[in-house]
Parts: C-alpha cells; sequence; structure tokens
C-alpha cells in the first residue's frame, strides 16, 4: 500500500481502504460454488489482446443472421462461445432464433453479480470451469462492448468447450 503511504489526507486514506475492501470482496464472492448456481452467465468481451472475435458463415446458403465466434485464450483455460442462429436442436424445432439486443449500460448493474469475466474464470482449473460451470445447462451472453459507444450488445451463445470426464 505505497499509495495510501503518500495520501496525506485521512479522509482519503479512509475513502480508498473502503473502496479497496468493497471491491475486493465483490471479485472473491463469486467462487466456484456461486458460479455453479447461476442459470445465466455473461461474459464480458473488450476486443483485449487474449480475446479474438471472428464472423462465420456456416451455411450453402447466406441468411440474414450474422454468426460469430469469441474466443478467450488465458493462461489456464481456452474459452470459445459461438453466436449461431439457432443454440439446440429444441430452439431450431421451435424456430427460436439466438438473441441479439442492444442495452443500456443501466442494464449492466441489474445483473453484475452474473457478470463473469474470463479472468476469474482463470483462477480455477480447466476442468473444473468446463465440468461444473460451462458444460451445465446454462444460458450464455457475451457483452460486447467494442461494437457502439453508449450501448452494449448483448448476443446469446452456445458454449463450445467440452468436459473431458461426460465423455
Amino acid at each position: 500500500m505505497v499509495v495510501l503511504g503518500l495520501i496525506k489526507n485521512k479522509s482519503m486514506k479512509t475513502f480508498i481502504n473502503i473502496a479497496i475492501f468493497i471491491i475486493s470482496t465483490t471479485i472473491y464472492s463469486q467462487d466456484l460454488e456461486y458460479l455453479k448456481k447461476l442459470d445465466t452467465i455473461y461474459i464480458p468481451y473488450y476486443g483485449k489482446a487474449n480475446e479474438k472475435k471472428y464472423d462465420i458463415q456456416t451455411r450453402i446458403i447466406p441468411t440474414n443472421f450474422k454468426e460469430r465466434s469469441y474466443t478467450f485464450k488465458l493462461d489456464s483455460i481456452y474459452l470459445s462461445f459461438d453466436h449461431v442462429q439457432f443454440i439446440g436442436w429444441k430452439k431450431k424445432n421451435a424456430n427460436i432464433e439466438s438473441e441479439t439486443k442492444k442495452v443500456k449500460k443501466a442494464f449492466l448493474k441489474k445483473i453484475k453479480n452474473k457478470i463473469i469475466s474470463p479472468d476469474l474464470l482463470n483462477q480455477f482449473d480447466n476442468d473444473k470451469i468446463n465440468c461444473d460451470i460451462l458444460s451445465q445447462i446454462k444460458v450464455f451472453y457475451i457483452l460486447d462492448f467494442i461494437e457502439k459507444k453508449r450501448k452494449v450488445t448483448l448476443y446469446e451463445v452456445a458454449y463450445m468447450g467440452h468436459c473431458s470426464g461426460l465423455e
């Protein structure tokens, strides 16, 4: 806490200490057990060096639906999510397309406990993440922060990883 030593104002030190405490408890509150209980997970995409977005077209006959793939390569895990026209056969048979919508930043405050950073997942074992959390029946959304300035684009995605324990 070298920074706090440089601050002479006692009330400012107290404020910074409280802010650090709140931030650290928020980060560590999202442990593995908490993540297992979530039915919907939002993953932020900022276009960092370890984050990639690719447009994909998997159909012989092109459609107006723009499919894309998001990948996150971290130290201990590799995450891949695809935004495709239909997620699963049930939705395809019911003709329910994957969700795409623009959301205001106020929406992010409502879902802040469900936003899971890939960096947070990186602290866990790859098999634990894949088998205990991501391979379970959940709804995944990518929050794309680089497409619009004042709004965030929300994409419903399918997780493309697998759990080696389920094979």
